[in-house]
């Protein structure tokens, strides 16, 4: 089995307000859960998307973990989900958040997808935090891989009801620490073409 770890290359806050949605490209923070009430209620999602050119073409994907930062804590019943961006992870948050034209887009996205994990409570506290992707993931990822050769995440609280929300550092956090996918899988023996005459000798010579 083999080992890689692969930073996020893009990420994105978007949030739902009475006045609409709105994405948050080059945010210092993703949050997820709510704050305010009334007309100032807005609750926060997040889109996280990974490269997966160092992933061996043909590899068999044995599991996967995403490795965060929760730079502040959500609240006492903080529940965070862990979904595909979209359907299977192919879709990409950053086309869809074009100049903020679609950012409902975005936001459904996060929490439409398959499930990987459900109501976790890790950022109810702050550090470093490891999820084991469940579900659909290791599928997912292989076919994201001959698909687009990229694989996104998107986060949420569950109900987007929690205040506070949880804040986890972004590619564009100062000193931060951003998103990482670690994938564990194998790849296929080659064949080197040798013909079973040729395999024989080789035996009784040694």
């Amino acid at each position: 089995m083999a080992v890689i770890t692969i930073n996020a290359d893009y990420d994105d806050e978007v949030e739902r307000m009475l006045a609409g949605w709105f994405c948050f490209l080059g945010a210092t923070s993703i949050r997820t859960g709510k704050s305010g009430s009334g007309p100032l209620l807005t609750c926060y999602r997040g889109a996280i998307r990974f490269p997966l050119g160092a992933l061996p073409a043909g590899s068999t994907v044995t599991q996967v973990r995403l490795k965060v930062y929760c730079r502040v804590a959500g609240g006492a019943t903080h529940l965070l989900d862990i979904h595909a961006y979209g359907t299977n992870g192919q879709q990409d948050p950053e086309a869809d958040a074009y100049e903020g034209v679609f950012c409902d887009i975005v936001y459904g996205r996060c929490a439409s997808g398959n499930l990987y994990n459900n109501d976790d409570t890790s950022l109810r506290t702050t550090g470093t935090k490891w999820f084991i992707l469940g579900g659909t993931v290791c599928t997912d990822v292989q076919n994201a891989k001959t698909a687009v050769n990229r694989f996104s995440l998107g986060l949420h609280e569950e109900g987007d009801n929690e205040d506070p929300p949880a804040e986890i550092d972004t590619m564009e956090t100062v000193g931060g620490t951003p998103a990482q996918l670690e994938i564990t899988y194998t790849v296929p023996l080659r064949n080197i073409g040798l013909h079973p005459s040729k395999v024989l000798p080789l035996i009784i010579d040694e």
